[in-house]
């Protein structure tokens, strides 16, 4: 792992395989209580690809390091700006799932010309109105993906036992506040955009991601039926997905 130093906001953890200014590479970006080990099986079927790939930790997680005060979904897509920068990368295609795929979908916003394709899996979408609010779609896993998530847990403790657990009241207090200004400026996404959907198994009802995937200039929508962890859960189909979505 490279840790990109900063003074003032926390260190940046990053593994970088491949030749960076060769080609467009792709930036994968986990969710909350993951980290990069999280995309080993993409990361090698990319690589074996001849892509560049860059795996970051988000701050709180992995690696990195933790904030000093409160977590906000922002400074998670400023950190994402700072890596591209710092490792000199202009234009990415940016791979991320739930946390890390809201984060990737707030950069697009912000800086469009820098993502040429984006992977959204289970995107949480910002409520729009009291009648989102109402369905408490924020992050909260169902008891399913619990078990399985246990499972992982087994499997490679070390993700959950660096995780910052201050964060998760903080983030999910933000998706618990209208916010009708986000999905206006998803039309300035100017990446090529997949939405996958983990389908009825999970928390984040298919319907809000399909209606997202709908709201963004260039986008398809695919459901794979596994729950919240698609790229855990049903890893073959959805490196296939990628890979073709993608393509070199």
């Amino acid at each position: 792992m490279r840790v990109l130093r900063r003074s003032g906001d926390p260190d940046l953890a990053v593994r970088v395989a491949g030749e960076t200014d060769r080609g467009v590479p792709v930036v994968l970006v986990h969710g909350m209580a993951s980290d990069h080990s999280t995309w080993r099986r993409l990361a090698a079927a990319l690589r074996a690809r001849g892509r560049a790939v860059i795996s970051v930790d988000l701050r709180g997680h992995g690696r990195s390091g933790r904030a000093r005060d409160v977590y906000r979904l922002d400074d998670f897509r400023d950190d994402l700006a700072y890596v591209l920068d710092a490792l000199g990368v202009a234009v990415a295609d940016v791979v991320g799932h739930s946390l890390g795929a809201h984060t990737a979908l707030r950069f697009a916003m912000l800086e469009p010309s820098r993502i040429r394709r984006l992977v959204l899996e289970e995107v949480p979408p910002m409520p729009r109105d009291e009648a989102d609010l109402s369905e408490g779609i924020a992050m909260r896993a169902t008891l399913g993906e619990q078990i399985r998530g246990l499972i992982a847990l087994a499997r490679n403790p070390f993700p959950v036992i660096r995780f910052d657990g201050r964060m998760g009241d903080q983030i999910v207090a933000e998706f618990d506040v209208c916010a009708p200004h986000w999905w206006s400026e998803l039309p300035d996404v100017q990446a090529a955009s997949l939405v996958i959907s983990g389908g009825e198994k999970s928390f984040l009802p298919p319907h809000h991601l399909r209606t997202l995937s709908e709201a963004l200039p260039d986008s398809r929508f695919v459901t794979i039926d596994a729950g919240h962890s698609v790229h855990r859960d049903r890893a073959a189909e959805f490196v296939a997905q990628v890979d073709g979505f993608l393509g070199h």
